[in-house]
């Protein structure tokens, strides 16, 4: 079993992205379990909202960053990551992953 390991400040942001994407995830949880009451209050439903659409545009800041501090092209990398979603921070995640496994091996 191998261990992935990063430079601190691109671990850093990673930890940072996943944490704003769990955030996301939390906020449409509750958003769709609010929605599904006969009678959804209409502020938790704004508050659940605005938490979603900051922790999704916190997700993309960060994930800029790590593409910054990796050195890899901003604007097809952000393309994809928008467009996709988690699929496409999963596909980052993964490359920079097997990337620092490969320098580790050699």
């Amino acid at each position: 079993m191998s261990v992935i390991t990063m430079k601190p400040a691109v671990k850093s942001a990673v930890e940072s992205a996943l944490v704003a994407l769990l955030a996301a995830g939390c906020c449409l949880w509750f958003l769709i379990s609010a929605a599904n009451l006969e009678d959804p209050p209409a502020a938790r439903m704004a508050f659940l909202g605005i938490g979603l659409g900051c922790s999704i545009v916190a997700h993309w800041t960060f994930m800029g960053v790590v593409l910054k501090r990796s050195g890899r092209g901003l604007f097809p990398w952000m393309l994809a990551i928008v467009l996709m979603g988690p699929v496409g921070t999963a596909a980052l995640l993964a490359l920079l992953a097997s990337e620092d496994n490969q320098q580790t091996a050699a």
